[in-house]
Formats: C-alpha cells, structure tokens, sequence
C-alpha cells in the first residue's frame, strides 16, 4: 500500500520573485524533499484531479526515511482566486513561503519572459495599456464557473500581479501571519544566504550552507522606458502603502 506524507510548506509565489532558484536551491538542504517538478499546479489548475494525485508527487518511497520537510512551490499560487481557501481546506496548518519584488521590476520581466515565450509581441507600454479589459470580468469567471482556467488571465496580468495588498487579504484570511513568510526579493537576491537562514528557521529544519549556483542563466532584455518607469511608480505607490499597512513593514520600492 502506497504511504504518502502530506507537505509542510508550499511557496506560493509571486511569479519572477525568486522563486525558481529558490526551489532548487532548497532541494540541496538534507532534510527538505521537494519534488523533481516546480510547479505542480495543483491548487489552481489541477485540483479537479483529486487529492490522490496531488500526495503521488509526495510518495514516501521517493523520500528518505528519517524525519525532514517536504514542501512545492507553485507561483501562481499568490494570484490565483481560489488558491488560498483550498489549500486552507486541506492544509489549514501549513507554511507558506511568498518572495515580492519590487512590483515595477516584476511586471516588467514577467512581461520579457512571457515575450521571450512568443506568446506576446507587442511593446510592454502597449500591453500594460490593453490589460485591464483583458482582464476584466475573468477573476469572477473563477467562481462562477468550477474548475475554471483562463490562459490569458495567467500570462496577460503584468501589472495586476503585482497588486501584493490586493491579493495577500485572500491568504490571510485563512492563514495567520505566523504561518506566511514573507520575503523581500532584492534582499534574497543580495544576500541569500540570510535568506535561506530566514527559511530554515521558519521551516524548522537545521541550518545548512546552501552552495549558491546559478541555476538559471539570467535574461538580458532592453531597459524599461523612463516616462513608463515614472508612471508606474505613480501607479503602483498607493497599492505599496497598502501592503506596508498589511504587512507592518515597509518594503521600501520607492
């Protein structure tokens, strides 16, 4: 009979936070398991495929014997509607790992990646502008309608992505602030080995020297237009305050 161990932590986003190298860094540490595959998706496009499916890719014979964490991360987690209250509903005590980034910088590069895909061909200043009504109405379709998906929502949401006050009221909804570890991505970026401090000590696992590799090889793109840097500073700096407000701390993206 197949013995599976329920996970202990999920990274739940944001999506071009850090959360990759993060993933793999931490499936170095002894007793962390996370599964071969980032992103799992289960939470969000996946959960029609039942509970059973989502512990094989925790099967205790892929595991080691002794005690240890074992742990996914699946980005659109964050952004995705429904997410938080179905992880609350069968992990109502479980950790939660959320990496945020200067949101400027986040949508600009989740904006190259999905460019760099061929999904998108026009200008960033063209796709920021379109976004809104692409996207409107498509957040209610996901509870109206069960076991919805929507590849436009997940690939055409550069700037609603970067709306951290407006998603993370989801997750602490269900979730204490105790249980939500939430990151600065330019700190993990310039020192991560304090980072990885932070998690081992959240996790409750034993300190470990992570060897910091670059596991993946780091996109060059063009630099953002200063007039739309400028208008997204304006743009974003309420939706900063709010999330300062939420948090108790001041990420400091001027």
């Amino acid at each position: 009979m197949e013995s599976f161990k329920t996970p202990d932590f999920i990274i739940i986003g944001a999506q071009k936070c850090g959360t990759s190298t993060m993933f793999h860094h931490l499936r170095k540490h002894p007793d962390i398991f996370l599964p071969r595959k980032k992103e799992l998706h289960f939470f969000d496009e996946n959960y029609d495929k039942g509970m059973e499916f989502y512990l094989h890719f925790f099967n205790r014979k892929k595991m080691p014997e002794r005690q240890f964490c074992s742990g996914e991360a699946s980005p659109f987690y964050f952004f995705h509607p429904l997410a938080a209250s179905r992880i609350y509903q069968h992990f109502p005590d479980i950790k939660l790992i959320l990496l945020l980034r200067n949101p400027i910088n986040r949508a600009y590069s989740n904006y190259q990646h999905q460019h760099r895909k061929g999904r998108i061909s026009i200008s960033f200043e063209h796709a920021i502008k379109l976004e809104p009504e692409i996207l409107e109405h498509k957040r209610k379709a996901y509870f109206e309608q069960e076991n919805h998906s929507d590849l436009m929502y997940r690939r055409f949401s550069f700037l609603a992505r970067s709306l951290y006050s407006e998603q993370l009221p989801a997750w602490y909804q269900h979730f204490s602030k105790e249980q939500i570890l939430i990151l600065k991505s330019e700190d993990y970026f310039k020192n991560p080995t304090d980072t990885f401090k932070q998690v081992f000590e959240f996790l409750g696992v034993k300190p470990f020297e992570i060897i910091l590799t670059k596991e993946h090889k780091k996109s060059d793109y063009p630099p953002m237009k200063p007039e739309t840097r400028q208008q997204l500073k304006e743009y974003f700096e309420p939706f900063n305050q709010q999330l300062y407000q939420l948090t108790g701390r001041d990420f400091g993206w001027k």
